[in-house]
């Protein structure tokens, strides 16, 4: 029912404002609060990392999860400690989404540029989400 009063509200503030787009920024936080937080599902992130999806290949084939064995990428484990401290202002899950989507942004020391570079095409939202959330889990 709050849903219903804060969306008249919000198209009666469109009709009296002409459709401006000039709406207080309380309005807009009052709106956009309704909307719940998107989150993943690191269950369904763990299978997509280990076995790829939509035609994109698995993660693990170039990351491992330990240390210990051979990974053309950046081992896994407390990557979301490592993520959180690689860029001034950027949150572990902002770093994360970034290299997945973009991954010559950041290129650790130490590795070459060679990681896969059309996951933008082939994960939804979702499935970003869901890695972020299992890899906030290693």
């Amino acid at each position: 029912m709050r849903t219903i009063v804060k969306l008249t509200a919000l198209v009666m503030l469109l009709v009296v404002t002409g459709c401006s787009g000039a709406l207080p920024v309380s309005v807009i936080n009052m709106v956009s609060a309704t909307q719940p937080a998107p989150h993943g599902d690191a269950v369904r992130g763990e299978t997509i990392f280990k076995h790829g999806i939509n035609d994109a290949p698995a993660c693990v084939g170039c990351h491992a999860l330990v240390k210990g064995g051979f990974s053309l990428g950046p081992v896994m484990k407390g990557i979301s400690e490592r993520a959180g401290t690689r860029v001034e202002g950027m949150s572990a899950e902002a770093y994360i989404r970034q290299s997945i989507l973009e991954p010559k942004a950041f290129i650790v020391s130490g590795f070459r540029p060679i990681m896969y570079p059309d996951y933008a095409k082939h994960l939804s939202e979702q499935d970003i989400l869901d890695l972020i959330a299992y890899l906030s889990t290693l």
